[in-house]
């Protein structure tokens, strides 16, 4: 519903069919939410070309209009942004024409309505207290006091004090209140503790120091809080400043990568280097027989969107291939994101089968398992004209003398492609020689659920 009203909204805008878009998401979403974002997209009649971070759309709003970055030294920039309901930093590395985002950090559940929910019990205490109503026993009554709690908020942020009135708030009864913006910061206490934890985390997955960052940027309707504000200026050791408008720096973002992956329009070139949040990695058993689990990271946190990476197995049955999120420290995120089952397949020779597994991160940041290839291989016989014994030597095939891998106790080998862009070129190396024979294979996916989100 919302896709499809904002659908209509820019066709009555621009008078012309829109299809094409870029949709901004939180950095956090997992696989499954990926993937129903597209699939919503889908079923309000748009093609999404990207489903593009927020944090990165609010960097490329930022540095694509930048006439002065440095062409040889980094400048580094932080932002913050405290919406409603989530906070998210990320560091980002400028350099002329291009971007590159050095870490990302989050609390999905630190926001204004966490301020909004302070306001309102400290309020409903005190109504219970002085006007003796219970407003927890009323819908209405809650909802009242809720909508009354945040325009409070909002003053406090611009006058040092608020007052607080609502007519016939309940059982007929008139309520007022005051506060202080001292108050007001210490019922908030817990929540303002919890703002420099992903400040912290992102400093120390960037690798840099607080005076490494030139600048930081605060956008988000939350970062209008004060206290906040403060927070941030004794973390960094400097004044945020706001040349971003706050509310519309992700959707400006999103429309100028909409532009750039559009051939209709023509946009100053930036390249927009993006890291994945998490750490994804491949899970088999090493045989039928056996339960014991093995694993390797394919896409360590941080790596390039897009890339592509290539595994070989040597397997002698169908197995199966379970798609995992590691080093995980948030409970909402699930383990396991999907499971691939790789088969039937059968070797002429009646040895282990070599497979080829080909691992795709797209550009909207899913992971699958793309295809498997097995590979066989044929001995040839190819004719050899020489004048003498030596030349007859040299043109030997080295396949007479190869050793036979399938003999080996490796049961699985990572391929990864040269280059830090892991392009599918680049994947490509290591593919079979002319001797070997490429036989496509089809795989089967299974998305498993998240948990329900609390």
């Amino acid at each position: 519903m919302v896709l499809s009203n904002l659908k209509g909204i820019a066709e009555g805008n621009l008078n012309a069919a829109v299809v094409d878009c870029c949709i901004g998401i939180p950095v956090y979403f997992t696989d499954l939410q990926r993937r129903a974002v597209l699939d919503a997209a889908t079923i309000a009649g748009l093609q999404p070309l990207r489903l593009f971070h927020e944090t990165t759309a609010t960097a490329l709003a930022y540095g694509i209009y930048k006439t002065d970055l440095p062409e040889n030294e980094q400048l580094n920039v932080a932002f913050v942004d405290v919406g409603h309901a989530s906070m998210q930093v990320s560091i980002v590395g400028y350099k002329k024409g291009q971007l590159k985002m050095l870490s990302h950090a989050y609390d999905r559940s630190l926001g204004g309505r966490d301020f909004d929910e302070a306001l309102f019990k400290h309020f409903a205490a005190k109504f219970k207290e002085e006007y003796k109503i219970d407003v927890y026993q009323n819908a209405r009554a809650c909802i009242r006091l809720r909508v009354a709690c945040e325009k409070l908020k909002k003053v406090l942020s611009a006058n040092p004090e608020a007052p607080l009135n609502i007519e016939c708030l309940m059982d007929e009864k008139d309520v007022r209140g005051f506060i202080k913006r001292d108050e007001f910061e210490q019922i908030s206490a817990p929540v303002l503790e919890r703002v420099k934890g992903p400040l912290e985390k992102a400093l120390a997955e960037a690798g840099l120091t607080t005076e490494n960052v030139h600048f930081v940027e605060v956008v988000g309707s939350g970062s209008r809080v004060p206290a906040i504000i403060k927070i941030i200026t004794e973390f960094f050791g400097k004044e945020p400043r706001r040349t971003m408008n706050a509310s519309e720096c992700v959707a400006r973002g999103c429309a100028l990568q909409c532009a750039i992956l559009s051939p209709t329009f023509k946009v100053r070139e930036f390249q927009v280097n993006d890291g994945f949040p998490f750490s994804i990695a491949l899970s088999w058993k090493a045989d039928a027989q056996s339960n014991e689990a093995q694993q390797t990271i394919v896409f360590p946190k941080g790596n390039a969107i897009p890339s592509i990476k290539a595994l070989t197995f040597y397997r002698a049955n169908t197995f199966a291939v379970d798609v995992l999120n590691v080093d995980m420290n948030d409970d909402q995120i699930p383990p396991k994101n999907s499971t691939y089952t790789i088969g039937p397949f059968q070797s002429s020779k009646g040895e282990k089968a070599k497979l080829k597994l080909k691992v795709r991160l797209n550009i909207h940041g899913i992971v699958s398992v793309e295809s498997a290839t097995m590979l066989e291989e044929e001995e040839m016989e190819v004719p050899v004209s020489a004048t003498n014994e030596a030349q007859k030597d040299a043109t030997k095939m080295d396949t007479d003398d190869a050793p036979n891998d399938t003999a080996s106790g490796t049961d699985v080998n990572l391929q990864e492609s040269k280059g830090a862009t892991d392009t599918a070129e680049g994947a490509e190396n290591g593919a079979p020689a002319s001797e070997e024979k490429s036989v496509p294979m089809d795989t089967d996916v299974k998305v498993e659920p998240s948990k329900k989100e609390s």
